[in-house]
């Protein structure tokens, strides 16, 4: 079929098509070259543009990343099929002969890829993928791919303050005032960390400011020197931080927070400007009957529920139950925490040393919680409502179809143990008998809490990045934990 007839029909369809070579042996199936073919009968290279070397800020916000050009008079312009960054896709258009990229967008996906904001050479891996406009009207219907190289160095950023960083916001003894601030501690190597004990169980707002302006009067002088995060309200437990005079977020700088009432690090890189929230409280683990008192044995791990508490539900004997151990001293007798003469008192003080094992009130099911802020114990008595075969975790690594059981703690029922390798990034829940009548997620969407995961029961899932963690459940409380493995 003629070129002419095939257009008729195109003009008919409201469509206009063309092969590589013009003709068509059939208007529905149109001839198409591959990339090699295409390139040699048009003269068609993709090469490096103006500005594939790039430093911010750039004059006009538009980068010309790629230069395309034709030997062909056929050829009279270019379609963006796709353009990638190191393995990314960009939006991008064309402009005569250049593929054009928006700068802060560019910038934006750099700084993510390499999880930096330093005013540091990146490069740029461009891959690109175009259709030919013909001089007819008709477009090319090949792809044609490129390969080029190139790099965007980010704006400059402030130097490290001398005087260091400090926080204000929403935390106990604390309050936003400027009389008393929390000081980061300067770990020598560009980054600043401070702990802090939040107020709210909901969000707690705060900033992170220049030691440089630090006033105990004026709101002023502090303000000139504050950080935070682009967009207001943001509860990420990682993000860039946005400064006074950003040229990058110009919109000013908003006030993050930290979701929930408990113990929490911030961290602070000054070279980068990033800062990470993540939970601080210790770990506590239950060392005596439940786990035969064995100074190897972490299958028995209080679960925290913010604030410096902790809890632990199970059948006790009532009789000389057990000692705690923190993270940091387990295996070492004499830093455990006793309670007194194990007179199976429902509450108590916990005495720091090792001093005397301590017990239930009688034998049967009891909550223990602690209160590590003061150092006192109380014995609630619980009744379980179900009994469960099996309980285990299912997600995206297994393809929501491969259940990877955990262990009941054979002295400590209603407690399920498991230590597990997680290939990727993915969500997951708890499930008993391998049914969905009865699971354990999440009540906070997008649940992730610093390195140590601990959560209520609810019915969203629970994101964990991959690696090795230890996972723990109580399927009375339904509190969970998930420990990274170090």
């Amino acid at each position: 079929m003629k070129k002419n007839i095939l257009y008729s029909f195109a003009v008919m369809a409201g469509m206009t098509l063309a092969s590589c070579n013009g003709e068509y042996d059939d208007w529905a199936d149109p001839q198409a070259y591959g990339p090699e073919e295409a390139a040699a009968k048009y003269g068609l290279t993709i090469t490096n543009g103006p500005e594939a070397n790039v430093t911010m800020p750039d004059d006009d916000g538009i980068i010309n990343l790629v230069q395309l050009s034709a030997s062909s008079d056929n050829v009279v312009g270019y379609t963006v099929n796709s353009l990638t960054i190191n393995g990314e896709a960009v939006e991008a258009s064309t402009s005569g002969n250049y593929m054009q990229v928006d700068a802060n967008t560019l910038l934006k996906l750099v700084e993510k890829q390499y999880n930096s904001r330093a005013a540091v050479a990146r490069a740029l891996d461009v891959k690109t993928s175009v259709t030919l406009n013909l001089a007819n009207g008709d477009a090319v219907l090949c792809e044609v791919a490129g390969e080029t190289k190139g790099s965007l160095t980010p704006y400059a950023t402030p130097a490290v303050d001398a005087k260091g960083y400090y926080l204000l916001g929403d935390f106990v003894n604390q309050s936003w005032s400027l009389g008393t601030p929390i000081w980061m501690t300067d770990n020598g190597d560009g980054t600043y960390t401070a702990t802090v004990n939040t107020k709210n169980e909901g969000s707690n707002w705060f900033k992170i400011y220049c030691g440089s302006n630090y006033s105990a009067e004026s709101w002023d002088i502090v303000n000139a020197g504050q950080m935070g995060c682009e967009v207001n309200g943001s509860d990420a437990l990682t993000g860039f931080v946005v400064y006074s005079g950003d040229p990058e977020y110009t919109d000013g700088v908003q006030t993050p927070t930290i979701t929930g009432q408990g113990t929490f690090e911030v961290t602070f890189d000054a070279n980068n400007l990033t800062y990470t929230v993540k939970r601080a409280e210790a770990m506590y683990y239950v060392v005596g009957v439940p786990n035969s008192w064995s100074t190897t044995d972490k299958s028995c791990m209080f679960y925290a529920l913010g604030g410096n508490i902790y809890t632990y539900t199970t059948q006790w004997a009532g009789a000389w139950d057990l000692k705690i151990w923190d993270s940091k001293n387990f295996g070492e007798w004499s830093k455990t925490f006793g309670g007194g003469n194990g007179d199976g008192s429902v509450e108590g003080k916990l005495i720091p040393g090792g001093d005397g094992a301590f017990q239930a009130p009688d034998a049967g099911y009891y909550t223990l919680t602690i209160n590590m802020n003061d150092l006192t114990y109380k014995w609630s008595a619980v009744t379980p409502t179900a009994e469960y075969t099996n309980v285990s975790l299912i997600g995206g690594f297994n393809s929501w179809g491969g259940d990877v059981d955990l262990t009941q703690v054979a002295k400590a029922p209603h407690n399920w143990y498991v230590r597990a390798t997680i290939d990727s990034d993915t969500e997951l829940k708890f499930r008993a008998d391998h049914d969905w009548k009865v699971s354990w997620g999440t009540s906070e969407k997008g649940f992730t809490i610093g390195d140590t995961y601990y959560g209520p029961v609810g019915s969203e899932n629970i994101i964990v990045p991959a690696g090795t963690y230890d996972f723990y459940l109580n399927d009375i409380t339904g509190q969970f934990c998930i420990v990274p493995v170090e």
